[in-house]
């Protein structure tokens, strides 16, 4: 049996033209520009000193989840700017394995991404898990 061929399908190619022409008759630029994205920033071991997220320059920060893979009572994880610069969220409680927790604040004065980053710090090398940082370009 034969699988139908579509535009999602790998062997049309890359770049997939079918895939692109859909692309940019479904999204146009307002579109685009309004999509939100995420970064994932993995703490898989010390993160006291903070663990940089890749988010380009100029973006604007407006959200944070943490997911918690390990139980340390009192864990905390915290986005601010790269090198240990002013916090950008309050304490995120990273406490509880496999709990989901969420920013409750964003400091506005510096949601703005400047040329020195952004990083997530824990307050104990235990705290381990994974947060995500959700941002408009």
């Amino acid at each position: 049996m034969t699988r139908h061929q579509s535009y999602t399908d790998d062997s049309q190619g890359s770049p997939n033209l079918e895939a692109l022409q859909y692309l940019q008759e479904n999204w146009g630029i307002d579109e685009i520009s309004a999509a939100v994205r995420t970064a994932k920033v993995s703490i898989t071991a010390s993160g006291t000193a903070g663990v940089a997220a890749n988010i380009p320059v100029g973006a604007e920060i407006i959200d944070a989840h943490a997911i918690c893979k390990a139980t340390v009572g009192g864990g905390t994880a915290r986005v601010r700017v790269g090198g240990g610069g002013s916090n950008i969220t309050d304490a995120i409680a990273f406490a509880t394995n496999d709990a989901l927790a969420r920013a409750s604040s964003i400091d506005t004065t510096y949601s703005i991404v400047g040329s020195d980053g952004i990083e997530v710090v824990t307050n104990a090398d235990t705290n381990l898990g994974d947060v995500f940082i959700f941002y408009k370009k």
